[in-house]
């Protein structure tokens, strides 16, 4: 089962990665907002395999990964103005959630 981390736990690569490409995930999230409805960016990534897949997740995705009730109280929260990145790391076992 994956841990939920928080954004200083994050591995370098994952943060290098999002600082490098914000203005292409920042339109990615933004466009499946738009096209999709609300949901978050979805990462799933491995160092290993030199792996970083993206993609909008909407509430089905995301009540795929999540229970219907942890994804509703997740998504009620994320702070007004930001953006959810979920980040699984298939080589730590892990979650980040990341807020832009």
């Amino acid at each position: 089962m994956s841990r939920i981390q928080n954004v200083q736990s994050a591995p370098s690569y994952i943060n290098e990665f999002i600082q490098a490409n914000i203005g292409d995930l920042t339109k990615i999230y933004d466009e499946g907002l738009h096209s999709q409805g609300v949901g978050c960016l979805g990462f799933v990534c491995s160092q290993k395999e030199n792996r970083m897949d993206v993609q909008y997740f909407d509430d089905s995705r995301m009540c795929e990964i999540l229970a219907k009730e942890s994804w509703s109280q997740l998504r009620d929260n994320i702070p007004e103005n930001k953006k959810l990145f979920l980040i699984m790391d298939n080589d730590l076992n892990s979650v980040f959630l990341v807020y832009i």
